[in-house]
This record gives structure tokens, C-alpha cells and sequence, in this order.
């Protein structure tokens, strides 16, 4: 067939096709796709375990103690139910300061069992060990659903009970927090922690440091600081002296006898005669430190004192009559603190 004028040469095209046997991308570029697959599926893989759990009560739990062991009290008591009713005065070992120390800090934790709340309840329960320095606790804590508030779990009261006996009134503090010695008798709560306690001396006892033992029944925990029976202070037995030697002055020698001066063996003139003493040695008194109790020490007498007496009184013809002499003077009794701190002399014959 003729062309007409302006047609152009003709041709025919080939259907495109795939030629895998033909130049394709290199092998530097398939390296680089599949490096970067493998490093998607490594970031998916990545999001999935390290996506955060759902909220649960064993959650709660390792949450709790993931903040002690940071030492953040604040954040723990914030997983406290009713956490804001601990006041730092009603409750004062539940503050930072109590766990300074990272030594103090519990660590360790692991859950060993998870119960749900039976027919609806609103409880679950977490059994967890944990260590405590060198020791293992087993403790049972009770957590509680809040779906309403943030965070969704709570602990409930999930503390130590820490009790002490605080020996002869003395100041104590716990881990350098002061604590008054009333609320560590009747136990005060406080944080899983090692806890040492701290007492004072005053004029009577020495003070002492003891470390609380815990013990656990796999239900609750206890702490409990056993201070015993205070030393004798060094300087107790010349301030028992004295608080003995005052206590004569007092009753037998400043101001009208009273019926508690010790001091016996004048004679009987007559009805309605006056006796006055004078002090010519006061009895040296020795402390028995194997009968100190917490409050108290026993006292006897060392060397023997001696006091002079004299007596007055009118004959039957109205004649005034004086009669003189001394007698021993002994001292046997108790020492202990007064409210104000001094020493309080209590005799016994």
C-alpha cells in the first residue's frame, strides 16, 4: 500500500515484557531491602514486648516496689488505698527520709501467686517474696479494684507493722526519723525496709542501737525492734547519789519532817515533841545494774551515813527539854526519769 504524504516510516512495537534472565538490581540493593525488612520486623517485634502490660493487681504490686526501691515513697503511697490519710505525724516512718539509704530498700521482689476476688468481691490477692538486706519475706497483699480512678489498683495498707519497747522514755529515732516511743508500742507502719533504731541517753540510761528483725507469717509482717533492758548510764551512779542525797534534804532536813524521810531512831519524849535532823554523812548508795527494768534501777546503800537528831519538848511543869544523839542513815530504793527528764528517787525499807 502506498503512503501518503507526512506518513513516517513504518514500525512495529513488541508487547513489554518481564526478561528475569536481563540486568535486574543489584546486589548491593537487595542487601539494603532486606536489611531494612529486618529491621521493621525488629521494631514490631520491639513494640509488642515492650508495649506496656495492662493494669493488673500483681502490676500494682511491682509497681509499689519499684518506687522503694527508688527510694520515691511519695509515688509508693500513692498505690495506697486512702494513701493520703498517712500523715506524716500519724504515720512517721512513711516518708523518704525513712528510706534514704538505698541499703534500707527492698529489692528482690517476685510474685508468686495471684488469687481474684472471690464471688465479686472487691479484693484480689498477691502473694510476693522480697528481699530485705540479706533476709527473704514472704508477705500477702491485698489489692483493690478502683476502675473509676486512676490508678485502676490499689494496695491496702501494704506495710510493715514496726513495734518497739522504748526503754526508760529515752528519744528514739528509726533510720534518723524521730519516732515518739507510745506509737512504736503500739506498733506504727512502715514501709518493706531494713530498719534501725536509735535511743538516746539521759542521766540514767545509756542509750543503744538495735536493727528490727522481721518476721512473716506469709500473711502480714511484722518488725519489731528489741532495745531490752537500757545500760546503766557512766554517769547514773553519781547522779543517783545525789538525787538521793537531795531527796533527804528535802523530806528530813529543808522545811518540817514529813512522813517520807527515811530517818528513824529518835527517841520519845513526849506527846507532841519536835524532832529536826541534821545530815553529819550521807550514805554512799551503789546502782545494781542486773536489776534494771525499762523505766527504773535498783539503788542500796554502800557505806552507811549517819544523822543527829534532836528532840524538844516540855516536862510535866512546863520546863523545855532537849535530847540529842545519831542514828545510821541508810538508802535502798528506785531510780528512775521524770516527765521532766530528772531523776526521781522512790525509798524502800
Amino acid at each position: 500500500m502506498a503512503r501518503t504524504p507526512y506518513e513516517g516510516p513504518a514500525h512495529r512495537f513488541e508487547p513489554a515484557r518481564l526478561d528475569s534472565g536481563g540486568p535486574g538490581l543489584s546486589r548491593r540493593t537487595r542487601l539494603l531491602l532486606g536489611a531494612g525488612a529486618a529491621v521493621a520486623i525488629l521494631a514490631v517485634a520491639a513494640l509488642i514486648v515492650l508495649r506496656p502490660a495492662p493494669p493488673s493487681p500483681a502490676g500494682a504490686v511491682r509497681d509499689y516496689f519499684e518506687h522503694l526501691a527508688a527510694g520515691d515513697t511519695a509515688a509508693a503511697l500513692a498505690l495506697v488505698d486512702s494513701g493520703e490519710s498517712y500523715t506524716p505525724r500519724a504515720a512517721p516512718l512513711l516518708v523518704a527520709a525513712a528510706l534514704a539509704d538505698p541499703a534500707n530498700r527492698p529489692g528482690g521482689l517476685t510474685v508468686t501467686a495471684t488469687e481474684e476476688p472471690e464471688g465479686g468481691g472487691p479484693y484480689s490477692t498477691v502473694t510476693a517474696t522480697y528481699k530485705l538486706g540479706g533476709q527473704t519475706v514472704e508477705q500477702l497483699f491485698a489489692v483493690v479494684a478502683t476502675p473509676d480512678e486512676q490508678p485502676p489498683y490499689r494496695l491496702e495498707r501494704p506495710f510493715l507493722t514496726l513495734t518497739a519497747q522504748v526503754p526508760g522514755g529515752l528519744a528514739t529515732t528509726v533510720n534518723g526519723v524521730a519516732v515518739d516511743g507510745a506509737a512504736l508500742a503500739q506498733g506504727t507502719p512502715a514501709f518493706p525496709g531494713v530498719y534501725t533504731g536509735t535511743t538516746s541517753g539521759n542521766a540514767l540510761f545509756a542509750g543503744g542501737t538495735r536493727a528490727a528483725t522481721v518476721r512473716s507469717d506469709g500473711q502480714g509482717a511484722r518488725a519489731e525492734i528489741a532495745f531490752g533492758a537500757p545500760a546503766v548510764a557512766p554517769g547514773a551512779p553519781k547522779a543517783v547519789q545525789t538525787a538521793v542525797e537531795e531527796y533527804l534534804d528535802r523530806y528530813c532536813i529543808n522545811g518540817p519532817v514529813t512522813s517520807q524521810c527515811p530517818l528513824r531512831g529518835a527517841p520519845y519524849k513526849a506527846y507532841g515533841q519536835q524532832t529536826t535532823w541534821a545530815i553529819t554523812t550521807y550514805p554512799q548508795v551503789q546502782l545494781n545494774p542486773d536489776s534494771s527494768g525499762r523505766v527504773q534501777v535498783a539503788f542500796a546503800t554502800a557505806t552507811e551515813g549517819s544523822a543527829a537528831y534532836t528532840v524538844t519538848w516540855s516536862d510535866s511543869s512546863g520546863a523545855p527539854q532537849t535530847a540529842t544523839g545519831t542514828v545510821p542513815v541508810t538508802a535502798r530504793g528506785y531510780a528512775s526519769l521524770g516527765n521532766d527528764g530528772t531523776i526521781t528517787i522512790s525509798l524502800g525499807y
